[in-house]
Formats: C-alpha cells, sequence, structure tokens
C-alpha cells in the first residue's frame, strides 16, 4: 500500500468508527498519535483500546482531506476532522494535519495534529491495553 493510499485507508477506517479498521492498517508495534487520545499508542493492543474509547465517545467522526503529498514511505496530508460527541450538544469542526510512515507491515507511525485546545480530551484517563 503507498503512503496515498494508507492516508485515504485510514480516512476510510476513522469514519467507519471501527477499532479493528485502524489497527489493520498499521505495524504489529506502529505508533498512533491524535492529541484528544491524550498519549501515544504503540503496538495493536494500545491502538485497539484508545480507537475503541474514542469512538465509544463519538456519535460520528470524520477526517475529510483536502491535500496529500507523499513520497514512497511518507505523506503529510491537510483536511478536517469533523466530530460529534455524545456529551457535546454542537459538533466540533478543526483543522487537522496528518504524518504518516510506513514500514514493511503497514503504517508504522502515524500521528494526526489539530488545535484541541478548545475541547478536553477524549478520554478520561489513560488508557492501558496489554502489549502485542
Amino acid at each position: 500500500m503507498s503512503p496515498t493510499d494508507a492516508c485515504h485507508a485510514y480516512c476510510r477506517a476513522f469514519r467507519s468508527r471501527e477499532p479493528e479498521a485502524i489497527v489493520s492498517l498499521f505495524e504489529r508495534r506502529g505508533v498512533y498519535e491524535m492529541p484528544m487520545l491524550g498519549q501515544r499508542l504503540i503496538g495493536h493492543g494500545e491502538i485497539r483500546a484508545g480507537a475503541a474509547q474514542m469512538f465509544s465517545l463519538t456519535e460520528s467522526c470524520s477526517i475529510v482531506l483536502s491535500g496529500i503529498m507523499a513520497s514512497a514511505e511518507a505523506a503529510i496530508a491537510e483536511g478536517r476532522l469533523r466530530a460529534k460527541l455524545h456529551r457535546d450538544p454542537d459538533p466540533m469542526d478543526l483543522p487537522c494535519a496528518i504524518a504518516l510512515s510506513m514500514g514493511g507491515g503497514g503504517i508504522s507511525r502515524l500521528s494526526t495534529y489539530l488545535d484541541a485546545r478548545p475541547y478536553r480530551l477524549w478520554s478520561d484517563g489513560p488508557i492501558f491495553a496489554p502489549l502485542d
């Protein structure tokens, strides 16, 4: 899978709100960073637990990309993160950027950057999961 394809696959998986769809894109010890998760998630177990927690708190969520720059091993994309959290009356719509690196078995690192200052973390506390 090319880095561009991986960006689009990640956005589809994020919109599906299914943790396994996210996990399937990563290498076994891949790294997933999103400010609203509150921490860096390493490996399938942590990514699965973090995505499950994040999706349990949302009615809907999506990342809509407006541009991607890619090489053979990495991509940087920009777009908007849109989400409706159960606890908030209004949906959020934030500019975001994704930096993604590929390894031999899938995404080795995916970092999502956005200005989350107006919002509390999606997780109320740390996410613990056994390492794979």
